[in-house]
């Protein structure tokens, strides 16, 4: 016959049970804390991707296609959709990054690797951080001037900002009643600018947009960064420039 247990019995496993959880429990709050600490800070993940751009910059070769702008072009696997071009495709993307930050760091980002062709896009962080589009078109505006003054012969292809979906509201305060039209005002001014220098503006906005000017679902998984889809309609899109 099995033994019964006495109460104190009870007791004693029922406290080794509670502390078992506790320590169990205590240990997952310190696995995600040392998670979210070693996670980087906007500022230490544009300082050590720039550092990283120096390092890469003494291996690549002169005169090829650079890609520039934040998360949207950090994210953009390159070498998946233009392998076929003669020319070779660089990633100067930095997630988070804003007009002033790709305007610090152009010499390791541009100047030091002489492009023959630059993809510039950048734009949507000043805009979700309540910059206006003619804040904006200010610091573009001192962009290009710093490409044209350092690399008169490149060419440069300006993307215009891309649209945003509403899925985007369910982890922000933005609003597309807000982000759509200043967007759009904000595209206005990159087209001008583009004309002004002598460069290439490039209508993403529409290529991947629906009727209402959100960004086409399918092309994000978020309502912000272009996901397979989105990225291929990108490549479709500036490809016959790169040629």
């Amino acid at each position: 016959m099995e033994k019964k247990l006495s109460k104190i019995e009870i007791i004693l496993l029922s406290i080794i049970g509670a502390l078992t959880l506790a320590v169990i429990g205590l240990s997952i709050w310190i696995i995600m804390l040392k998670k979210k600490q070693s996670q980087p800070t906007p500022s230490e993940y544009y300082s050590t991707k720039c550092a990283s751009f120096e390092v890469q910059n003494a291996n690549l070769s002169q005169g090829q296609i650079i890609f520039i702008g934040d998360s949207i072009t950090d994210l953009f696997p390159l070498d998946n959709y233009f392998t076929s071009l003669s020319l070779a495709t660089y990633n100067r993307g930095i997630g988070g990054d804003v007009t002033q930050g790709v305007l610090d760091r152009l010499k390791v980002s541009l100047f030091d690797l002489n492009p023959s062709k630059v993809v510039l896009m950048i734009g949507i962080n000043d805009i979700d951080s309540g910059k206006t589009p003619k804040q904006i078109e200010t610091n573009y505006k001192k962009i290009l001037k710093k490409i044209k003054d350092n690399l008169p012969n490149t060419e440069v292809y300006c993307m215009s900002i891309i649209s945003q979906h509403n899925t985007i509201e369910t982890y922000t305060n933005l609003r597309l009643s807000y982000t759509i039209p200043t967007i759009m005002q904000t595209n206005t001014y990159i087209q001008s600018l583009a004309q002004e220098f002598g460069y290439t503006y490039v209508d993403l906005f529409h290529a991947t947009c629906d009727s209402d000017n959100a960004l086409i679902k399918s092309y994000s998984d978020d309502g912000l960064h272009l996901n397979a889809n989105g990225f291929e309609v990108w490549s479709n899109v500036i490809k016959p420039y790169l040629q």
